[in-house]
């Protein structure tokens, strides 16, 4: 977020090219500052500021860190919660535990054995059955045993089958789900536990620092401004009679106390509609005239400073 330098001094016009001649037009204008105020994104207490107005700092540069003690338990809570949605599928996805397996396999060993043993009595039942030493109830009954063994273990092979697949289509979809919300989280909370060590977003001045460490910020309150290089502009108001005269690109010639010889800036903007001569200027002659705000970008290399006048040269075609 950029925010304008209230200027100190508003322009005074100058009238020495309104009569309509080709001489240069001067006019009294001052620099501006397009300052960037850098606040966090969520409330907190500031807990250190290791900048100091006046620094100059590079892009990425740490500003100011606030308190994260929550912001770190709420990543270690999704970064658990992200490794037990993992482990769930990856269960789901492998089938029941060798634990499992080998209660399964215990079992159909014991149907097995039982099986063997009502096949055995079976046998020896229909012997007997032939040599009229058993009678018919007596087979009946040795056949069930045996049938019944039989289908405990196919039931039991049939359980140790279905125990090594992988869960339900529908089942692995939503623990793939819950894996994919769980890593959202995580992402959500490690961007939050980040945004607690707030960096400079440009290379510039430290302008103003505005909190101290201690103090509770609220999401979006300045903490500091900071001035990119070249992100000072120039200001000056015209009178209508010269407005005709001046185009963006259009170049202007600075000059002010103490600066060097062949100062310049492009116009960069012309206001749309007029206002007002601004109330300093106010005189008898002018006071009800109109003027527009013109703004110019001074040359790469210029060095101007916030608020600092400036005589402004209109290059006229």
């Amino acid at each position: 977020m950029r925010k304008r330098l209230a200027a100190a001094l508003l322009a005074t016009l100058g009238l020495a090219a309104c009569d309509g001649s080709d001489a240069p037009a001067h006019v009294q204008g001052y620099a501006e500052g397009e300052f960037v105020a850098v606040a966090p994104t969520a409330g907190g207490r500031l807990t250190a500021r290791p900048v100091t107005r006046g620094m100059n700092v590079a892009a990425g540069a740490l500003l100011f860190t606030l308190d994260d003690t929550e912001a770190r338990a709420n990543r270690d809570r999704a970064t658990a919660s992200l490794a037990e949605a993992k482990s769930r599928l990856a269960d789901l996805e492998k089938g029941a535990r060798p634990e499992d397996l080998a209660v399964i396999d215990a079992r159909i060993a014991e149907a097995k054995a039982a099986l063997d043993n009502a096949e055995l009595e079976l046998t020896r039942t229909r012997r007997l059955e032939v040599s009229a030493n058993a009678s018919r109830q007596a087979l009946d009954r040795a056949s069930s045993t045996a049938e019944q063994a039989a289908a405990r273990l196919a039931s039991a092979r049939a359980e140790r089958a279905a125990a090594v697949l992988p869960a339900r289509a529908d089942q692995l979809d939503a623990a793939r789900a819950n894996v994919a919300a769980a890593e959202a989280t995580l992402a959500a909370a490690d961007w939050q536990l980040s945004e607690r060590r707030v960096t400079a977003p440009v290379a510039g001045i430290v302008s103003e620092t505005l909190r101290d460490p201690g103090e509770s910020i609220a999401a979006g309150t300045p903490v500091l401004t900071l001035l990119p290089p070249d992100a000072v502009k120039v200001r000056f108001f015209l009178p209508e009679p010269l407005l005709p005269k001046v185009t963006e690109g259009g170049r202007v010639t600075l000059a002010c106390d103490g600066c060097p010889a062949g100062l310049a800036a492009r116009i960069s903007y012309i206001a749309p509609k007029e206002e007002f001569t601004p109330p300093t200027v106010y005189t008898v002659q002018n006071r009800r005239s109109f003027v527009f705000l013109v703004e110019a970008r001074p040359e790469p290399g210029t060095l101007l400073r916030p608020g600092q006048p400036l005589d402004v040269t209109l290059v006229l075609p």
